[in-house]
């Protein structure tokens, strides 16, 4: 049985997650469900594509994800399933595996159920019959659609003008660490060799990548690569965000603020 996994907006204070826990396991009693985040901001697709594509490539080949997020950000109710990278992943129709793949393609097919009571629950239903489907070794109730046949959501890259590297905040994690949407590849490609200033607020500045948060002393700052291999800025047992002035946002406005980096 290969594990289902989970990815919502919907909070921990409220029975939300609970009740698509139960509505999985009534289909499939012995099914192992495991939570990859309920705590993204309401709306932020750009967020859930962030933390669900640093996650699920770590799960095995056939693994089941559902990603219940702003579930009804398109009025046509549309249902996805994609099978990219030997995982399997329904969505709603909404932006996110656009942004989840960097608009590149992918295997998308529409779900041709017909759902009378648009909800997560029955969401849910539609999600779990058809991986049920698949368990089975049967295909899922859908049609092959091209990429320009569902909702698009382009993501931001950083991008360089005059020896500066203008990027925007992708995350806020829970310790306070702020990433940005530059990768280890890309910083490298662009500083080629160079020196380089981080520059954020008005006069905070970084100018080299630490291995480790400990580099530093208890207080200070950093920048380093993270496991997911995205450029972030943090505090050595402190809180960057709030130190810095960085909030979240909805998915609206998409980011939190940029930052630049300056090559010399």
């Amino acid at each position: 049985m290969f594990p289902i996994t989970l990815t919502s907006d919907f909070g921990l204070q409220n029975h939300y997650v609970a009740s698509v826990k139960g509505k999985i396991l009534f289909q499939i009693p012995d099914a192992t469900i495991i939570d990859i985040s309920h705590q993204i901001v309401p709306y932020n697709l750009q967020q859930a594509a962030y933390l669900f594509k640093s996650a699920y490539l770590h799960f095995p080949p056939g693994t089941i994800h559902f990603v219940l997020n702003d579930l009804h950000a398109n009025a046509n109710r549309q249902l996805l399933y994609v099978y990219e990278n030997g995982q399997h992943i329904f969505c709603a129709d909404n932006g996110f595996i656009t942004l989840l793949f960097d608009d590149r393609p992918a295997q998308i097919f529409l779900l041709k159920d017909i759902i009378d009571q648009y909800n997560y629950l029955e969401v849910v239903e539609h999600f779990t019959l058809n991986a049920t489907q698949i368990l089975q070794g049967l295909k899922p109730n859908a049609e092959n659609i091209a990429v320009n046949q569902i909702m698009i959501k382009r993501p931001a890259f950083a991008y360089e003008s005059n020896n500066t590297l203008e990027v925007q905040v992708l995350h806020i994690d829970s310790y306070g660490n702020v990433i940005l949407n530059v990768s280890k590849s890309f910083f490298y490609e662009t500083a080629r060799g160079r020196s380089f200033r981080i520059l954020f607020m008005r006069d905070e500045e970084l100018t080299q990548i630490s291995q480790h948060y400990n580099d530093v002393p208890v207080n200070e700052k950093l920048c380093l690569f993270n496991t997911a291999g995205y450029l972030e800025i943090a505090i050595h047992k402190g809180h960057a965000a709030s130190l810095f002035g960085f909030k979240d946002v909805d998915d609206r406005s998409l980011f939190y603020s940029n930052v630049k980096i300056f090559f010399e």
